[in-house]
């Protein structure tokens, strides 16, 4: 993580493959005692790549396509009326959980999603039912949901798709660099099942994928705004 800035990721101003985002809900209007879930969804589109052929495979730690609770996402805030305090639908995640993952096998604890040209890619991130209650929602009032700046950028990618690359093992990018040098949120797993009685990583091909900053995440449509009925 880039320190100072507050920025998981830091890709490069002129990246190899740029993937655009773009924010909506799953309905314009939130009725607080419907039953119905309501969404936060983000969709995802290649827009620049070398092989525009080529599928592309990454991953969604850390960035809008991972989760609603990875500080990629600023709280639900109301937009009208003025209020006297400010009224938000909380979805900032408290405290920073630690994430464990295989080093020698990224596949193993962390998550990936494969783009395909011309396809639109989306996932739906449900607001839960009980930060909708506890934000003492009016008829009328007016809220918006949209990204922040933290997560535009991956911490692996490769081209091709995951049934593609099938029985490679992930491995960080530039993986000799050791995991003391690593910032100290981010913890890691060395040892595995299968692993032999000195502890050596599991064998196997494997592919370092691309570097991680000639990938960025660029937002097309960072906010959205609902009603509530």
């Amino acid at each position: 993580m880039g320190r100072g800035t507050g920025k998981f990721f830091h890709p490069s101003p002129d990246p190899t493959v740029t993937i655009g985002l773009t924010l909506n809900t799953s309905l314009p209007i939130l009725y607080p005692n419907s039953p119905s879930p309501f969404f936060v969804t983000v969709s995802a589109r290649i827009l620049t790549s070398p092989h525009p052929a080529s599928p592309i495979t990454l991953c969604t730690h850390r960035n809008p396509l991972g989760n609603l609770h990875n500080r990629c996402f600023r709280n639900i805030t109301c937009v009208f009326p003025n209020t006297e305090a400010p009224k938000h639908i909380e979805i900032w995640p408290r405290g920073w959980p630690h994430h464990i993952w295989n080093t020698a096998n990224l596949r193993d604890g962390l998550p990936f999603v494969t783009l395909r040209p011309d396809e639109l890619y989306e996932v739906k991130f449900e607001v839960e039912p009980a930060k909708i209650a506890a934000a003492n929602l009016v008829t009328g009032e007016e809220y918006r949901v949209a990204l922040t700046d933290k997560g535009l950028g991956t911490s692996w990618w490769t081209f091709g798709s995951l049934e593609d690359t099938q029985g490679l093992r992930y491995r960080r990018w530039g993986d000799e660099k050791s995991a003391e040098e690593d910032d100290e949120e981010w913890r890691y797993w060395e040892k595995v099942d299968g692993d032999d009685e000195e502890g050596q990583a599991e064998k196997g091909e494997y592919t370092m994928g691309e570097d991680p900053q000639k990938l960025a995440l660029v937002v097309e449509k960072g906010e959205a705004i609902f009603e509530i009925g």
